[in-house]
Protein backbone atom coordinates (compact mmCIF):
# COMPACT_ATOMS: atom_id res chain seq x y z
CA UNK A 1 0.00 0.00 0.00
CA UNK A 2 2.73 2.29 1.10
CA UNK A 3 4.28 1.61 -2.50
CA UNK A 4 1.37 2.29 -4.79
CA UNK A 5 0.83 5.72 -2.39
CA UNK A 6 4.51 6.35 -2.81
CA UNK A 7 3.77 5.95 -6.90
CA UNK A 8 0.88 8.27 -6.64
CA UNK A 9 2.35 10.82 -5.14
CA UNK A 10 5.60 11.01 -7.90
CA UNK A 11 3.40 10.79 -10.52
CA UNK A 12 1.20 13.80 -9.25
CA UNK A 13 3.58 15.50 -8.56
CA UNK A 14 5.30 14.84 -12.30
CA UNK A 15 2.10 15.87 -13.56
CA UNK A 16 1.86 19.43 -11.87
CA UNK A 17 5.38 20.17 -12.35
CA UNK A 18 5.52 19.41 -15.84
CA UNK A 19 2.12 21.59 -16.55
CA UNK A 20 3.28 24.09 -14.11
CA UNK A 21 5.82 25.45 -16.41
CA UNK A 22 3.71 26.00 -20.14
CA UNK A 23 1.15 28.18 -18.58
CA UNK A 24 -1.85 28.51 -21.05
CA UNK A 25 -0.31 28.51 -24.15
CA UNK A 26 3.05 26.93 -24.67
CA UNK A 27 5.88 28.76 -25.46
CA UNK A 28 8.01 28.51 -28.45
CA UNK A 29 11.49 29.47 -27.14
CA UNK A 30 12.86 26.15 -26.83
CA UNK A 31 12.85 26.21 -30.15
CA UNK A 32 13.99 29.34 -31.29
CA UNK A 33 18.61 29.25 -30.61
CA UNK A 34 19.43 31.96 -28.00
CA UNK A 35 16.42 32.41 -26.19
CA UNK A 36 16.31 29.53 -23.87
CA UNK A 37 18.79 32.42 -21.97
CA UNK A 38 16.06 35.18 -22.00
CA UNK A 39 12.97 33.92 -21.85
CA UNK A 40 11.66 33.53 -18.04
CA UNK A 41 14.54 35.19 -16.89
CA UNK A 42 14.44 37.02 -14.15
CA UNK A 43 18.22 38.32 -14.44
CA UNK A 44 17.71 39.44 -17.61
CA UNK A 45 16.26 42.80 -18.15
CA UNK A 46 17.20 43.60 -21.83
CA UNK A 47 13.99 43.29 -24.01
CA UNK A 48 16.14 40.73 -25.93
CA UNK A 49 18.30 42.98 -26.44
CA UNK A 50 15.60 45.67 -27.91
CA UNK A 51 17.08 48.74 -25.59
CA UNK A 52 20.32 47.95 -26.84
CA UNK A 53 19.16 48.76 -30.75
CA UNK A 54 18.84 52.14 -32.57
CA UNK A 55 15.00 53.52 -32.63
CA UNK A 56 13.15 52.36 -35.44
CA UNK A 57 10.25 54.47 -37.06
CA UNK A 58 6.93 53.87 -37.09
CA UNK A 59 4.21 54.50 -39.43
CA UNK A 60 4.21 58.10 -38.66
CA UNK A 61 8.12 58.65 -38.96
CA UNK A 62 8.71 58.99 -35.43
CA UNK A 63 11.47 57.35 -33.92
CA UNK A 64 10.36 54.71 -31.18
CA UNK A 65 12.68 52.68 -28.91
CA UNK A 66 12.02 49.97 -26.31
CA UNK A 67 13.12 52.02 -23.16
CA UNK A 68 10.19 54.83 -24.51
CA UNK A 69 8.02 51.97 -22.44
CA UNK A 70 9.70 51.35 -19.75
CA UNK A 71 7.81 51.19 -16.33
CA UNK A 72 4.56 49.24 -18.63
CA UNK A 73 4.02 45.70 -20.05
CA UNK A 74 4.37 45.75 -23.75
CA UNK A 75 2.36 43.21 -26.03
CA UNK A 76 4.78 43.03 -29.17
CA UNK A 77 3.63 41.01 -32.31
CA UNK A 78 5.91 40.78 -34.97
CA UNK A 79 4.21 41.03 -38.46
CA UNK A 80 4.64 41.01 -42.66
CA UNK A 81 2.54 42.10 -45.44
CA UNK A 82 2.79 38.77 -47.31
CA UNK A 83 1.73 36.88 -44.29
CA UNK A 84 -1.58 35.28 -44.51
CA UNK A 85 -1.44 34.20 -40.89
CA UNK A 86 -0.88 38.18 -39.94
CA UNK A 87 -3.86 38.99 -41.72
CA UNK A 88 -6.18 36.99 -39.84
CA UNK A 89 -3.86 37.81 -36.09
CA UNK A 90 -3.44 41.58 -36.42
CA UNK A 91 -7.36 42.31 -36.12
CA UNK A 92 -7.91 39.28 -33.25
CA UNK A 93 -4.83 41.47 -31.58
CA UNK A 94 -6.60 44.67 -32.39
CA UNK A 95 -9.68 43.29 -30.50
CA UNK A 96 -7.60 42.33 -27.21
CA UNK A 97 -6.13 45.80 -27.54
CA UNK A 98 -9.18 47.34 -27.69
CA UNK A 99 -10.00 45.61 -24.15
CA UNK A 100 -6.73 46.19 -22.29
CA UNK A 101 -5.04 49.54 -24.10
CA UNK A 102 -4.98 50.95 -20.26
CA UNK A 103 -3.02 48.14 -18.93
CA UNK A 104 -0.95 46.92 -21.75
CA UNK A 105 1.10 48.33 -25.03
CA UNK A 106 0.66 46.77 -27.66
CA UNK A 107 3.38 47.45 -30.54
CA UNK A 108 3.16 46.04 -34.45
CA UNK A 109 6.52 45.48 -36.05
CA UNK A 110 6.85 45.19 -39.34
CA UNK A 111 9.45 42.86 -40.59
CA UNK A 112 9.02 43.17 -44.60
CA UNK A 113 7.83 44.53 -47.41
CA UNK A 114 7.94 40.92 -49.27
CA UNK A 115 9.47 37.71 -48.63
CA UNK A 116 12.51 38.35 -50.20
CA UNK A 117 15.62 38.09 -49.75
CA UNK A 118 16.80 41.84 -47.86
CA UNK A 119 13.52 43.34 -48.65
CA UNK A 120 13.32 44.74 -45.05
CA UNK A 121 10.01 46.86 -43.67
CA UNK A 122 10.05 50.87 -44.53
CA UNK A 123 7.82 53.61 -42.69
CA UNK A 124 5.92 53.12 -45.80
CA UNK A 125 4.86 49.61 -44.78
CA UNK A 126 3.91 50.73 -41.36
CA UNK A 127 1.43 52.95 -42.91
CA UNK A 128 -0.07 50.68 -44.92
CA UNK A 129 -0.28 47.96 -42.67
CA UNK A 130 -1.80 51.08 -39.82
CA UNK A 131 -4.36 52.15 -42.57
CA UNK A 132 -5.59 48.74 -43.59
CA UNK A 133 -6.30 47.46 -40.05
CA UNK A 134 -7.29 51.27 -38.26
CA UNK A 135 -4.20 50.56 -35.90
CA UNK A 136 -2.57 53.52 -34.58
CA UNK A 137 0.29 54.98 -36.17
CA UNK A 138 2.58 55.50 -33.92
CA UNK A 139 2.66 51.93 -32.56
CA UNK A 140 3.22 50.21 -36.17
CA UNK A 141 6.72 50.32 -36.25
CA UNK A 142 9.38 49.25 -39.37
CA UNK A 143 12.30 46.97 -38.43
CA UNK A 144 14.89 45.35 -41.12
CA UNK A 145 13.87 41.83 -39.96
CA UNK A 146 12.60 40.75 -42.78
CA UNK A 147 14.03 36.74 -41.91
CA UNK A 148 11.99 36.39 -39.34
CA UNK A 149 9.02 33.83 -38.63
CA UNK A 150 5.90 35.59 -38.51
CA UNK A 151 3.73 35.64 -36.89
CA UNK A 152 5.89 36.39 -33.75
CA UNK A 153 4.69 37.31 -30.04
CA UNK A 154 6.79 38.46 -27.11
CA UNK A 155 5.22 39.89 -24.04
CA UNK A 156 7.94 42.06 -21.68
CA UNK A 157 7.65 43.32 -17.80
CA UNK A 158 7.79 46.63 -16.74
CA UNK A 159 11.49 45.60 -16.10
CA UNK A 160 12.41 44.52 -19.29
CA UNK A 161 12.12 40.72 -18.68
CA UNK A 162 10.94 38.52 -21.54
CA UNK A 163 8.00 36.72 -20.27
CA UNK A 164 6.57 34.71 -23.04
CA UNK A 165 7.66 33.96 -26.83
CA UNK A 166 5.37 32.20 -29.38
CA UNK A 167 5.82 32.01 -33.18
CA UNK A 168 2.55 31.41 -35.40
CA UNK A 169 -1.50 32.32 -34.62
CA UNK A 170 -2.90 33.11 -31.22
CA UNK A 171 -6.63 33.29 -30.69
CA UNK A 172 -8.23 36.75 -28.76
CA UNK A 173 -8.33 34.19 -25.47
CA UNK A 174 -4.90 32.42 -25.75
CA UNK A 175 -3.64 36.31 -25.76
CA UNK A 176 -5.69 37.72 -22.67
CA UNK A 177 -4.68 34.09 -21.17
CA UNK A 178 -0.95 34.59 -21.64
CA UNK A 179 -1.13 38.09 -20.32
CA UNK A 180 -3.19 37.57 -17.35
CA UNK A 181 -0.74 34.33 -16.64
CA UNK A 182 2.77 35.83 -16.84
CA UNK A 183 1.40 39.54 -15.30
CA UNK A 184 -0.08 37.85 -12.50
CA UNK A 185 3.05 35.48 -11.64
CA UNK A 186 5.53 38.56 -12.61
CA UNK A 187 3.72 41.46 -10.32
CA UNK A 188 3.57 38.54 -7.41
CA UNK A 189 7.47 38.16 -7.81
CA UNK A 190 7.97 41.70 -8.04
CA UNK A 191 6.35 42.38 -4.98
CA UNK A 192 6.51 38.90 -2.62
CA UNK A 193 10.29 37.49 -4.46
CA UNK A 194 7.58 34.20 -4.67
CA UNK A 195 9.29 32.50 -7.74
CA UNK A 196 6.73 31.40 -10.12
CA UNK A 197 7.14 27.95 -12.12
CA UNK A 198 8.14 29.93 -15.21
CA UNK A 199 10.97 31.77 -13.97
CA UNK A 200 15.13 31.15 -13.84
CA UNK A 201 17.76 32.98 -12.31
CA UNK A 202 20.17 32.26 -14.73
Amino acid sequence: MKKILSLFILVLSIAVWGCGDQGPVERSWGKMKGLEMIVGNMNDDSYSTGRTQEPRPNALGEPVSMVDFEREFVWSEYAATWCKACTQQTPVTKGVEAEMADEIVFLTIMTGKSNKYNDHATQETAQQWAGRYRLPPERVIAAKLWYKTVPEHRFYSPQGHTLFVHVGYLSAEQIKQVISYYRTGWEKWSETGEMMDWMTFQ
